[in-house]
């Protein structure tokens, strides 16, 4: 199972948050490069300020790149997909058309026998 981290501003803190294989938040820690928040944060150092030497390193703060922090790795997300324009839902002459600019064929009705 990869565990994957990421890091964001918060203010004069960073923020480090670890993700689960599926990209769910399976936690979150504020740091500085002499605190953190974390149950090893009162040790001299903790996994999470080696994190943030990594990330501000590689200047990876608040982008789409994530600390493969076991492995050594560094993972690009893809971005959020963008939004689609509006729409109208009215159809217009443009609309019908065709490349050649003449126009697609009039619909025309069919009689379809009904079966009894």
């Amino acid at each position: 199972m990869t565990i994957l981290y990421n890091c964001r501003h918060s203010g004069d803190q960073y923020r480090i948050t670890k993700f689960d294989s599926d990209m769910n938040p399976q936690g979150s820690y504020l740091v500085t490069r002499q605190e953190c928040d974390c149950p090893a944060g009162p040790r001299p150092t903790c996994r999470h300020r080696n994190m943030l030497h990594d990330f501000l390193e590689r200047q990876h703060v608040g982008d789409e790149w994530f600390l493969d922090f076991d492995r050594g790795g560094w993972v690009q997300m893809d971005q959020p997909k963008a939004k689609p324009e509006p729409h109208s839902t009215e159809a217009s002459a443009p609309d019908f058309d065709s490349e050649d600019g003449g126009s697609n064929p009039p619909a025309v009705a069919t009689h379809i026998p009904r079966r009894l």
